[in-house]
């Protein structure tokens, strides 16, 4: 015979050998496992753990196993409390003849629990399975009560696996914090819930997934558990994102555009009020630019913008980035730059852009900008802001163009 294995905390050392001696007096076999953590222990397992040697972590895992919980001080009231948690049962710490007893007759429940399930049962499953959406459903404790073979299939564990196991027993620890404490929420409201987390399945794959819970209850009006469809939206975030970006870049450029600035210029002042450091901001205009698209057309101004791109990204601080705004005019947002450092960034992009040849039609292209230059204010200046580095830019236009000029705020 193969001896059922009996696991304990270090608690429970000093009477091991009392209770072994209790327990030969049964036909059954028995062997002891010292534990640490109940995750240490499989599904279903014969567990003796005291009190004192719970700890938080442990919880999640009562439910899915059979634990017998040792009190110093056993009295009724406490021994409904660690039943409501999920343990099987509870006894006082020194009272071994119970205890032998709990472990005789769980010993025994086990070998006699009927495996086949009943009719009705069999056609609840078959309806289940016949779902193409994961359905799961948990009892009051998060441990997994069935599925249909949909849910089994997408998560790539067998239902044997996951019936009467708890969500920690086949979910990476970081996932399972987030669908517990999804649980924990939705039994205490009693209604439903929808959310998104992501779900790993055994292959490693990451999806992402919409789950939408409901509270059961039992005959008497309890809460009985939960019971979940899961919504596989990988594709359609991936798609939702993929427009949200493109609605955020210009098109021909390959920049951000307006709306991708005021994001970005937002998170930037925020940190710099965090950090305690400046930003700036240059503003940049292509000098002629008509006279670009007059003699070349507008697919030959359109492979000027873009050339013009390539050429303030080659001459920036690497933490810079670029913006079109609109038209031939770009910003470029400079974190962790005073005045003067802007300053000497717009003189580097000024002086670097006429060396460089965009050829249009076969014909060398020379182009020149002008460029504003401010030290960005607090958020709620914002407005002011970009009015007084549009008029540096135009100070620069009326001036003679191919120069940097600076904007002030008034005293």
């Amino acid at each position: 015979m193969t001896p059922s294995i009996l696991y304990y905390s270090k608690a429970l050392a000093p009477w091991k050998e009392s209770l072994t001696s209790l327990l030969s007096r049964v036909p059954d076999k028995f062997s002891w496992q010292g534990i640490d953590a109940l995750q240490d222990t499989p599904v279903s397992s014969l567990i003796i753990l005291h009190e004192s040697d719970l700890n938080t972590e442990d919880v999640p895992y009562m439910a899915a196993r059979k634990v017998l919980i040792l009190l110093d001080r056993w009295d009724f009231s406490q021994a409904l409390k660690w039943i409501a948690q999920g343990v099987n049962d509870s006894a006082a710490f020194d009272d071994l003849t119970r205890i032998a007893a709990w472990v005789v007759s769980e010993n025994a429940r086990a070998s006699w629990h009927n495996n086949n399930p009943s009719q009705q049962e069999n056609i609840l499953q078959t309806l289940l399975d016949a779902i193409p959406v994961p359905i799961f459903y948990k009892d009051e404790f998060h441990v997994y009560r069935g599925c249909n073979q949909t849910f089994s299939d997408f998560i790539g564990i067998p239902k044997d696996k996951i019936v009467n196991h708890s969500v920690y027993d086949i979910a990476p620890k970081e996932l399972a914090d987030v669908y517990y404490q999804a649980d924990q929420a939705l039994l205490a409201s009693g209604g439903t819930q929808v959310y998104e987390a992501a779900v790993k399945n055994a292959k490693g794959e990451l999806f992402e997934i919409e789950f939408n819970k409901a509270v059961f209850f039992k005959e008497n009006g309890d809460k009985g558990g939960q019971v979940g469809a899961m919504l596989d939206i990988t594709e359609r975030n991936r798609l939702m994102r993929q427009l949200d970006q493109a609605s955020r870049t210009d098109p021909l450029t390959g920049v951000g555009n307006r709306r991708e600035f005021n994001l970005a210029v937002s998170i930037v002042l925020q940190k710099a009020q965090q950090m305690h450091h400046s930003s700036s901001l240059l503003t940049i205009d292509i000098d002629h630019f008509k006279s670009i698209n007059d003699r070349f057309g507008h697919s030959g101004g359109d492979e000027a913008l873009k050339f013009l791109v390539e050429c303030i990204e080659r001459s920036i601080p690497p933490d810079a980035r670029v913006f079109r705004i609109g038209g031939e005019e770009f910003y470029v947002l400079l974190p962790h730059h005073e005045l003067a450092d802007a300053k000497q960034a717009a003189e580097r992009v000024r002086q670097y852009i006429p060396d460089q040849m965009v050829t249009l039609k076969g014909q060398p292209v020379q182009m020149t900008v002008s460029i504003g230059v401010i030290q960005l204010a607090s958020e709620s200046l914002l407005e002011e802001s970009f009015k007084r580095v549009d008029q540096a830019l135009y100070e620069a236009k009326m001036t003679g163009r191919n120069r940097v000029c600076l904007a002030y705020y008034d005293e």
